[in-house]
């Protein structure tokens, strides 16, 4: 079988290759050793885990993304418009050698496109020769999996190979014939065996040997979570049974820690530097050491592994579905239920702590935490514990803000819609709620819709105007992007009304130079542009964009804005070339922080475009509009938010 992998992966055969079997027979573990052996060969390596269909989404598009797919295709399929499926092999069939590998698809129907099925070979599933793709799965039917499929059964070990694993692995521990008694009692699985065979060599088992462990794996049943004969019984019921031989070792903190780290999301790495011993020392009365020994002893019985290099911060924490899910299932029947949940919510929060979501520089650990973000939600919303799911919607609101900032419009309406649905337990005021429904309306106005955003945002201010008064810090934001929405569809005197009410407010209760004073400041100058104001607009703006570069720096996502509206102002005013030269520091200040994609850095390129256009520098001003074209896949369809810049830079170019 391995053989046959690294063949197919030397030269890729136009087959799908499938490992199936019983969970913990071994699948990932093959998977995990070939990715080794092409990551050597300096290959394309990509993992991608298929237990949910969320994440599974969003980290084949992620690998679009990586080989060059523009915002406005990602957008246009994870909005509906399009195949995602189709975008992400598109950009495959560009490149050769590569292996992509789809672990833990127990559930096909994570592999539909719509009505396109995994085995109708047009969907996520399909034949090449560019590349090899490699699904581990528990299902085997191959009428499930189509006829490009190549299909090898992963099955437990034969019982001379089981005990030789778990002789290697634990030489101490017995004899063969008591290795292969105790291989038998695991149903020869390898991701068992590997298990037992590492508490057994380590120094936190109280059962040394093959008999003594097998003597209480079969005396012990009554402590289990459930009895029964498929693989994930005996898996389970391992797994309890090391967690009650550490807890008789004196290590019974290694259960509750275990139970915490399954309620983020499974197979994701889980970074290390959210996984704060201060707050994890409350399963284990206050000891911080007591953590330390806990994690060590899951580490060493590999009940959990760690990873390097793959999360933001270079190391995690990874816990195998399998022992996720039966972790999470004891959380549906235990008593500690109510604890659990609050140390997945408060580290989660403590983990956020401290970034900002307009901040470029976090946007990164902002996507990290997400798929955690919200499996802890998803845990919270399955068992309430009082405040603790307004909070996690308050955390999950704020990552989505990130997206927004960081132009992933799209990605972000689909979050906070999943959001939504966990947490109708909350009340019509809670805060949480309100928080993830003024992102929804952001999400709906820089996807195009801004009827449905200007309405959200009206209702949203009235509610939290209502729960916690008119000029409550809340309130206001909400009244600022109202002001913000009429702007953009031309109700411009509406428009300042709002917006001076909110600035005056800040004004009088905030300190000086308070970001949400700076950027009110931006609105209402950018009313005045749209206004024609231009001479009024061009004295504020300029003296708004000392102050944000002083208090915030040159290349802040504010101050990036604001010198972007003060060249349109110069372009307006006449004076092209001072605008030129704006435009092109705003693109240098940006370029290493926003990068080259984002929205806002394709509209500075397009008014840019209008600038050189002006002066008759034609041939440049096409330049910067095909680089944008380039940007954004060769169209710019209408809706984009970035549509009406692209539509006046080709109208300055006819001109």
């Amino acid at each position: 079988m391995r053989r046959k992998l690294r063949k197919a992966v030397r030269r890729p055969d136009g087959k799908v290759h499938l490992l199936h079997g019983l969970g913990g027979s071994g699948k990932t573990a093959i998977a995990i050793k070939t990715a080794q052996e092409v990551a050597g060969r300096r290959r394309m390596v990509w993992w991608v885990s298929g237990v949910t269909s969320p994440e599974f989404i969003t980290s084949m598009v992620d690998i679009a993304r990586a080989l060059g797919a523009r915002e406005n295709e990602v957008e246009d399929v994870l909005a509906g418009r399009g195949n995602p499926a189709d975008l992400v092999w598109r950009y495959l069939e560009r490149h050769k050698k590569w292996l992509l590998i789809i672990d833990n698809v127990d559930d096909i129907r994570v592999l539909d496109v719509g009505t396109i099925k995994a085995g109708d070979g047009n969907g996520w599933l399909r034949p090449t020769h560019r590349g090899t793709l490699l699904v581990t799965s528990r299902l085997g039917d191959l009428s499930q999996w189509g006829t490009f499929t190549s299909a090898d059964k992963v099955g437990p070990l034969d019982p001379r190979d089981a005990a030789l694993m778990l002789r290697d692995l634990a030489p101490s521990s017995g004899s063969y014939q008591e290795a292969e008694a105790l291989a038998d009692g695991l149903g020869f699985l390898p991701l068992a065996l590997r298990h037992v065979g590492s508490l057994l060599s380590s120094p936190f088992s109280s059962e040394p040997s093959f008999a003594a462990y097998s003597f209480s794996l079969r005396t012990n049943l009554s402590t289990l979570m459930k009895q029964g004969e498929s693989e994930r019984d005996v898996l389970s019921r391992t797994w309890e049974s090391s967690l009650d031989m550490l807890n008789a070792q004196g290590r019974g903190q290694a259960r509750p820690i275990l139970r915490t780290l399954s309620c983020f999301a499974p197979s994701i790495p889980i970074p290390t530097r959210m996984l704060d011993k201060g707050i994890l020392a409350d399963l284990c009365d206050g000891d911080v050491e007591a953590v330390t020994e806990g994690m060590k002893a899951l580490e060493s019985v590999k009940l959990i592994d760690i990873a390097e290099g793959q999360p933001v911060d270079g190391v995690a924490i990874v816990v195998h579905p399998l022992i996720a899910e039966a972790n999470r299932l004891h959380l549906d029947e235990g008593r500690e239920t109510a604890l659990v949940t609050k140390v997945s919510v408060a580290l989660v929060l403590h983990a956020v702590e401290g970034l900002k979501m307009e901040e470029p520089r976090d946007w990164p650990r902002w996507f990290d935490m997400r798929p955690h973000m919200m499996s802890a939600l998803e845990q919270v919303s399955r068992h309430p514990v009082d405040g603790y799911l307004g909070e996690m919607a308050k955390c999950v609101a704020r990552a989505i803000a990130a997206l927004v900032y960081a132009g992933y419009y799209t990605t972000a309406l689909d979050v906070t819609r999943t959001a939504l649905s966990l947490v109708r337990g909350l009340g019509e005021s809670d805060p949480g709620l309100l928080d993830l429904r003024h992102e929804l309306a952001g999400a709906l106005l820089y996807t195009g819709n801004a009827a449905d955003a200007e309405r959200e945002y009206r209702a949203v201010a009235e509610a939290r105007s209502k729960a916690f008064g008119a000029e409550d810090p809340q309130t206001l934001i909400s009244l600022f992007q109202l002001a913000y929405v009429l702007a953009m569809t031309d109700r411009l005197d509406e428009a300042e009304k709002v917006a001076r009410r909110v600035l005056e407010v800040r004004i009088r209760v905030l300190e000086p130079g308070d970001y949400y004073i700076l950027v009110t400041r931006y609105v209402l100058d950018d009313i005045f542009f749209r206004q024609g104001r231009y001479e009024e607009c061009r004295q504020r703006c300029t003296a708004l964009l000392g102050d944000v570069r002083t208090l915030l720096g040159a290349e802040h996502f504010l101050t990036i804005t604001t010198q972007h509206l003060l060249a349109r102002v110069l372009l307006e005013q006449g004076e092209p070339r001072e605008a030129e030269a704006e435009l092109r520091a705003v693109l240098d200040a940006g370029r290493g922080t926003l990068g080259d994609r984002h929205p806002e850095m394709l509209k500075t390129r397009l008014t840019l475009a209008r600038a050189l256009a002006t002066m008759r520098r034609k041939r440049d001003a096409r330049a910067e509009l095909n680089r944008v074209l380039t940007e954004l896949g060769g169209s710019v369809p209408e809706g984009h938010s970035v549509f009406e810049d692209f539509q006046l830079a080709e109208d300055a170019l006819q001109r």
